[in-house]
């Protein structure tokens, strides 16, 4: 939940460095340079460490409770999916497409995974059933 939520704040704090980025480019043929462009967009990339930071804990924390496959393989699907958008964004400056492109689509699957996790968590804590359970397929069989 945790995690999820500071996704959700990670695509807010882009949203702020984007519209910080185009107010300073109102006027007709105005332009920033890079200290201006950072000083919208450095929450961004400074807090998207931090998430990364989160989504490895959150992954340690599973492997040391011992979760089960079938949920580590998701919290590991999420860190890998993070790590990604870090290589994304680094390349992205220098491939606006399709690297750049396919930065804020990462961001979509990171989210839906994220949110997954913490409904699927939510849900087990509601019914009681916090211990390794087996994956869908296998519990309908």
């Amino acid at each position: 939940m945790i995690l999820t939520a500071a996704i959700v704040v990670q695509i807010g704090l882009a949203g702020y460095g984007a519209f910080y980025a185009a107010n300073k480019l109102d006027d007709e043929g105005a332009t920033i340079d890079d200290d201006t462009f950072m000083d919208g967009f450095g929450l961004h990339a400074g807090f998207g460490y931090l998430v990364i930071l989160l989504g490895l804990v959150f992954l340690l924390i599973g492997i040391a409770a011992g979760i089960g496959k079938w949920r580590l393989g998701r919290h590991g699907l999420l860190f890998l999916l993070l790590f990604i958008q870090l290589w994304l964004a680094w390349i992205g400056f220098e491939l606006p497409f399709p690297v750049g492109f396919l930065h804020p689509i990462n961001a979509m699957l990171i989210l839906a995974l994220s949110s997954w996790i913490s409904w699927d968590e939510w849900q087990r804590r509601k019914a009681g059933t916090g211990a390794a359970a087996p994956p869908p397929e296998a519990a309908a069989a």
